[in-house]
């Protein structure tokens, strides 16, 4: 592949392990607010502003069941197992890649859904806030994933050019931003799939099977885990 200048990385589920706690969280409300629950609904919503996701789950379940209700449960069990691991667990590979990055100077910067102050806690609590050059968080932007607006933001701040970057991420919200705004994409999928489902009394009523297949095919690369990002690069 060309040279890249900019490693953009989506934060949730490709950095960290947030991906799990948040698939608890959904899972925890499912169960208390009685909805069905499936990986694939995981992975429809995550990348997403807050107002998407909650817009995702109308088009989801339909828009007379109380999934605002649900959502606002979500967010809670969220920051109650937060407060309770203090740690959010970095992905194999990441401390690796951003040394090869710093090495190669590349410039390193994240583009998160999540709000700014989220974003800085996160890397607080994994001693990583000196190896990010560049932060676009979701709450400085109009337009969310999958719009392209939070990836040429970043590439606007560092003055690189989006056929010099390349965003990692996991979610196809995030798959598709970076496709919109001319940017390589590797897919590092976020595999929750060990987790477990249910059923509820309101069920999907959108087919969402075919998700994962649709996810792969519309990255440029797909790689198992971030340390194979970097043979990736080179």
């Amino acid at each position: 592949m060309e040279t890249v200048k900019l490693l953009i990385f989506d934060m949730d589920g490709l950095m960290f392990e947030t991906g799990r706690l948040s698939y608890q969280a959904y899972l925890k409300s499912a169960e208390k607010h009685d909805f069905e629950m499936t990986h694939n609904v995981y992975y429809s919503l995550t990348g997403k502003t807050e107002s998407n996701i909650r817009k995702g789950m109308a088009e989801l379940y339909g828009e007379t069941v109380p999934y605002n209700e649900w959502r606002d449960s979500i967010n809670d069990f969220k920051e109650k197992l937060l407060q309770e691991e203090q740690r959010v667990y970095k992905k194999k590979g990441l401390v690796e890649l951003i040394q090869f990055a710093k090495s190669k100077e590349i410039i390193v910067g994240i583009a998160s859904s999540t709000d700014r102050e989220r974003i800085k806690e996160y890397l607080q609590m994994e001693d990583l806030t000196h190896d990010i050059d560049v932060i676009v968080a979701g709450d400085e932007i109009s337009n969310g994933k999958p719009c392209p607006d939070i990836f040429l933001k970043v590439c606007e701040k560092t003055g690189i050019l989006p056929e010099e970057a390349l965003v990692l991420e996991d979610s196809i919200a995030g798959i598709e931003a970076a496709n919109r705004a001319g940017i390589k994409s590797v897919l590092i999928e976020d595999d929750i799939t060990d987790l477990p489902v249910r059923d509820g009394r309101y069920k999907l009523q959108k087919d969402i099977s075919s998700l994962k297949k649709l996810q792969k095919a519309s990255s440029d690369y797909q790689r198992q885990n971030l340390k194979e990002v970097i043979k990736l690069i080179k």
